[in-house]
């Protein structure tokens, strides 16, 4: 059996919403929303959060969590990830961003599933469907275009593709999920950055352009990360409005 680790990356200084790990969401920070659904997730041996704050690591131990202190100098949240999981065992880790309170604990066992049953996979990426016009346009929202066979084939946060004609082709939403072998990750951390990484700031494209390939797992569960505080209200709403959602914080909440 493979031992699978959950890491959620966390840090203060967010550029967009500076403190956003700790903000209260309900009654619970919004680090530990992703925190406590991970720990539910089917399969997973262990999560821990990986961060650069005093803060934060102060926290999660307050709560009987499992926290790692990494460096302050990683603009990758994989990198972050990776460092963590030098002083953590397991076979394949999922990386969960710490903004993705409405997490669905079995989108965790989805996204790690063809690293737990398939030799030739080395990285997974969890993709959701766009949700209308605006997701293409916003930058906040990294679009992955895939192949015939589910791989992905560029990220961006660009509205791609361009639609000369009208069609259905098969871009989605690219969430905070992403899942690597862990000795793969460990080669990720050592490669140089690359050119279209750096310009779009986005982690997975260094796995792209050094030839690599990366498995796409398109989920049924919606996602929604949170960049700017007036979203906090939008979650806030969903989770006493949406019964599903509603009943996962209930059951989370009481620490269950």
């Amino acid at each position: 059996m493979k031992k699978l680790i959950v890491v959620i990356p966390a840090r203060m200084a967010s550029s967009r919403y500076p403190g956003k790990p700790l903000a209260k969401i309900l009654d619970l920070p919004m680090l530990e929303h992703v925190r406590r659904r991970s720990v539910l997730a089917a399969g997973v041996d262990e999560v821990a959060v990986a961060t650069c704050d005093q803060e934060i690591m102060d926290y999660v131990h307050s709560v009987g969590g499992k926290a790692v202190m990494t460096a302050d100098t990683h603009e990758r949240c994989s990198e972050r990830v990776g460092e963590a999981m030098r002083s953590l065992t397991g076979d394949v880790v999922v990386g969960v961003q710490g903004d993705e309170p409405l997490l669905f604990p079995e989108a965790i066992q989805q996204t790690a599933e063809p690293l737990l049953t398939r030799d030739d996979v080395l990285c997974v990426s969890m993709l959701s469907p766009l949700e209308g016009d605006a997701d293409y346009t916003t930058s906040s929202i990294v679009k992955a275009a895939c192949d015939q066979r589910g791989r992905v084939l560029y990220l961006s946060r660009a509205p791609i593709p361009y639609f000369m004609k009208p069609g259905a082709p098969p871009v989605y939403r690219e969430t905070g999920i992403r899942a690597f072998r862990a000795d793969f990750l460990q080669t990720y951390c050592s490669l140089p950055e690359t050119p279209l990484e750096r310009i779009e700031a986005v982690d997975m494209l260094r796995v792209l352009e050094h030839g690599y390939w990366i498995q796409g797992v398109v989920t049924k569960y919606a996602t929604m990360g949170v960049d700017y505080v007036e979203e906090i209200a939008k979650v806030e709403g969903i989770l006493r409005t949406d019964p599903v959602q509603r009943a996962l914080y209930e059951r989370i909440a009481r620490g269950a």
